[in-house]
């Protein structure tokens, strides 16, 4: 059982004004919510439908813990169907559903020695979603974005990350103020004119800039881009698409830096 209370509190997280407010998001399906436990993550509170619980939990404890998992301290409670689909943000209710609280990440935590990618006013939360668990399967585990981006702890984005948001850090910043000090890596943004981009020779913490669906790079980013890249485009004789997806566009360049690195290092690809 759940109290209304508690419903009304957690409801409230569908909402960005109460998830800064209360430093707590919401984590779906239990796939993302046993990710989320075996992580760094604090998990507050822990619900799981009954049927669920029988699989998850051993029934002779009280109150129910998780069996073998990292945060199996943790209570866990049983609730309904129908009361699981009142805490949710799914049209189709998940078996589990985690309250999260948000990571305080800051620009320290970004190592300079890695390759960084950077997200310039994204806005839409499956494109976020998407780049974050793209970058999870690349082995890329730091994603900058602008202060205008949509919020990594947004219900839609952790859905659509899987899970992966636990082992990628998105963190937020003023773009312009952090790049003017990053004179000493060379910073390329992805457009649809500039030099190809299986032709550059990437090194080990290159910066890519990733611009909004809409209008691409910004100006302001702009300045601070040394080179353009380009993801070639075959089109139709008689037509062409105007844009190329923003997550699509980064899981190519994903995909090049990371075969380029293995083809560096005489690795081969299994």
């Amino acid at each position: 059982m759940i109290s209304k209370s508690l419903i009304s509190q957690i409801r409230l997280l569908h909402h960005k004004k109460h998830r800064d407010e209360q430093q707590l998001f919401i984590v779906e399906g239990v796939k993302s919510c046993l990710e989320t436990l075996e992580s760094e993550f604090e998990v507050v509170h822990c619900f799981v439908t009954a049927s669920k619980a029988s699989t998850l939990c051993d029934l002779s404890e009280n109150p129910l813990r998780l069996c073998g998992k990292k945060n199996s301290s943790l209570p866990v409670t049983s609730i309904s169907e129908k009361e699981i689909s009142r805490l949710s943000c799914l049209s189709t209710p998940p078996e589990m559903l985690c309250i999260v609280k948000k990571p305080q990440y800051t620009l320290n935590e970004l190592d300079d020695e890695k390759p960084l990618l950077v997200l310039d006013a994204i806005r839409d939360p499956g494109n976020l979603g998407t780049i974050i668990r793209t970058a999870d399967w690349f082995g890329f585990d730091q994603i900058l974005c602008s202060e205008d981006c949509v919020e990594f702890t947004n219900p839609k984005v952790i859905q659509a990350t899987m899970g992966s948001f636990t082992r990628v850090k998105t963190v937020y910043t003023n773009l312009p103020e952090y790049l003017k000090t990053q004179t000493h890596r060379t910073i390329y943004g992805l457009y649809m004119k500039g030099e190809p981009i299986q032709k550059q020779l990437f090194t080990h913490n290159d910066i890519v800039i990733i611009g909004s669906e809409s209008h691409g790079v910004s100006e302001t980013i702009a300045a601070y881009i040394n080179k353009k890249l380009e993801i070639e485009m075959f089109p139709h004789e008689s037509a062409a698409p105007d844009s190329l997806n923003a997550a699509m566009a980064a899981g190519i360049f994903l995909y090049e830096y990371r075969s380029q690195k293995l083809e560096c290092q005489n690795i081969e690809y299994k």
